[in-house]
């Protein structure tokens, strides 16, 4: 077995890294390899000169910043995985530094352009200019769908491949809570609110079944379907957000992760704290979320001064 392929079900098995994450470590640690053989050089045997000499021509090839640091992360990692296998003495790549990048700030939704976006799925005016081969039934369970996944989407915070691969065992309308899997298979409970309940509840009882009716598959398991009785796609997922985008009058691109960052933002104004928001949105480190409190720092600073012994000094 390879030293790649050793390295890569590691992190399958013991970090229950998802498939996404293989393939990105993969493609960049071959692509490695392959300047390394290039320059008649091995994984096992390159040193700190083939990593930089590497780099240079990632450099010289005008990569983005964040994906030389992505690719500079895999070598690490690799090479931390074969010093802990004992496979080689030194790490070439402990002196290699990463580009300095400014932290790039989640995007948040404005107020009005949320309301916007909430007026167009509760009327379902994003299939205003659609006609159905099955009718205006179809058309109606569309509707349904897509104003429940908005609101839970918007009322959870949930990462969209957590919403799309949602199982119906792990919906509890009645209690008002979901049990979301995230990444690295940590799963998690979110609750939302009433309104939200309401709308997942008629998704259930009126446009599932009429999804269902039409597809193949009437046994899906999965909770929120498309036509044909499957779990939507993330792309399947982004090209309703962006029908939803051109009926609101927009004038950027709606991507789902701005609903997951305007759900943290508006906690975190609300007075929320870190560690309760951390769980919420299933971060594995402090740090990731951490990154809300640049959002608004006048709100942080007015939260200090009203709760510290000594903020109205």
């Amino acid at each position: 077995m390879s030293d790649l392929k050793f390295f890569l079900d590691h992190l399958r098995v013991s970090k229950n890294s998802s498939v996404h994450t293989l393939a990105a470590y993969e493609r960049d640690l071959k692509q490695f390899e392959a300047v390394l053989i290039k320059r008649q050089q091995t994984l096992l045997h390159a040193n700190e000169t083939d990593i930089q000499a590497y780099l240079k021509d990632l450099y010289h090839r005008e990569q983005k910043t964040s994906s030389i640091s992505r690719k500079i992360s895999a070598i690490r990692q690799f090479y931390k995985f074969l010093i802990q296998e004992n496979r080689i003495q030194e790490d070439p790549s402990l002196f290699i530094a990463s580009p300095s990048a400014s932290k790039k700030l989640p995007k948040a939704i404005s107020p009005e352009i949320l309301e916007k976006i909430l007026n167009v799925v509760d009327h379902g005016s994003h299939y205003a200019n659609e006609k159905s081969e099955q009718g205006d039934l179809k058309l109606k369970a569309l509707r349904l769908r897509d104003r429940a996944m908005v609101y839970f989407l918007y009322a959870t915070g949930v990462r969209v491949s957590e919403l799309i691969q949602l199982p119906m065992q792990h919906m509890d309308l009645e209690a008002g809570y979901a049990r979301v899997m995230g990444k690295r298979k940590k799963e998690r409970v979110v609750p939302f609110v009433p309104i939200v309940t309401q709308y997942l509840d008629e998704y259930l009882k009126t446009a599932r079944p009429l999804l269902l009716s039409m597809s193949a598959n009437p046994d899906s398991e999965i909770f929120f379907i498309g036509i044909g009785g499957e779990g939507l796609t993330r792309q399947g997922f982004w090209k309703t957000l962006k029908k939803i985008a051109v009926a609101a009058g927009l004038s950027e691109s709606l991507h789902p992760h701005m609903l997951r960052h305007t759900f943290a933002t508006e906690l975190l104004k609300s007075g929320m704290d870190l560690r309760s928001l951390q769980m919420l949105l299933g971060h594995a480190d402090m740090q990731t979320t951490q990154v809300y409190t640049h959002i608004a720092p006048e709100h942080l600073q007015n939260v200090i001064k009203k709760y510290h012994p000594r903020g109205g000094n």
